[in-house]
């Protein structure tokens, strides 16, 4: 059988503080896992062999997640060589932009690196056949110990009238330092967006878009903020977990908004009065439920300004 060609990848957290790339055969697959960490992130994962991953900047600047429980570590690469020897898995995350970027881990003696694809560039993962891949999902979620998520310290923040006509959602981030509440009719009743722009893409949101005053944020004080472009976007993130929990529009001041048209302001000054919420965190709310998630993809990654990387 001839020996597959290799091509080469190349790929980034959002921000670029770390890059690298690989030499593989044409990626047409990825796998995934249910367990919450892996749920929460969205990761498309490819475990090439350690010698055809190559870091090109950015060595030592990803952060660690510990969890609670030490059912695994997001572990940072600390050395200027090697992969740290352990027989845990390892996934890291950039602390800027928030990006899930790899993992390192030890399989039956044996030392891996795990991609996620979603940080590749010019690489469409919806395009994978099928999305998001014929592998069986790995059954993480099973594994001792189970998650369990937390529950959210503040009261109900639906009135008596509402508790007939809205639900309440609670959600959190992996690691329980932030919790949301939110009141928003059933999920299968709204819209539910997820797009491939590229912050979105790459932290996998799933988003649904209530009114800021429909949502209760809970140790906001963990959560970082990045901007990029024009910076009117601010995407907020779990500074010790890394999942991505909220977005919302920044009021670009008067300037900016002369220069927009009628319908542009009438969707911008829309924007500014919600928060769009990632509902991978939301406690049972399941997004590979079809039924139950409505989910609609828009191409926002041809929309100006294009994403670079230098």
């Amino acid at each position: 059988m001839a020996t597959p060609a290799v091509k080469i990848y190349h790929g980034n957290c959002h921000c670029a503080a770390f890059k690298f790339a690989l030499k593989v055969p044409e990626i047409t697959s990825a796998h995934t896992c249910n367990c919450s960490i892996c749920y929460k992130k969205g990761y498309l994962w490819l475990y090439p062999p350690t010698e055809a991953f190559t870091i090109e900047r950015g060595e030592g600047s990803l952060t660690e997640y510990h969890s609670a429980d030490k059912a695994f570590i997001h572990k940072v690469r600390r050395t200027q060589s090697g992969i740290a020897q352990s027989l845990m898995t390892h996934p890291q995350f950039c602390p800027t932009c928030g990006t899930p970027v790899m993992a390192t881990t030890v399989m039956n003696g044996n030392e891996m690196i795990a991609v996620n694809l979603r940080t590749l560039r010019d690489f469409d993962v919806w395009a994978l056949d099928p999305y998001p891949n014929p592998n069986p999902p790995m059954d993480g979620a099973s594994r001792p110990p189970v998650y369990v998520p937390p529950k959210f310290p503040g009261p109900d923040i639906r009135t008596e009238a509402e508790k007939g006509e809205l639900e309440l959602y609670i959600g959190n981030c992996h690691c329980g330092a932030v919790m949301v509440a939110v009141k928003s009719k059933p999920i299968s009743e709204i819209d539910v967006n997820e797009d491939d722009c590229s912050i979105c893409i790459r932290n996998a949101n799933i988003l649904i878009y209530p009114l800021t005053s429909h949502v209760a944020i809970h140790g906001r004080e963990y959560l970082t903020c990045y901007m990029f472009g024009k910076r009117i976007w601010e995407h907020r993130f779990c500074r010790i977990c890394g999942v991505s929990v909220c977005i919302n529009a920044r009021d670009p001041g008067e300037e900016v908004k002369k220069t927009w048209s009628p319908e542009q302001r009438e969707s911008e000054m829309e924007a500014l009065t919600t928060t769009s919420i990632n509902i991978r965190i939301l406690q049972g709310v399941d997004v590979r439920d079809a039924k139950a998630v409505k989910i609609q993809r828009c191409d926002m990654a041809s929309e100006p300004p294009l994403y670079t990387v230098d």
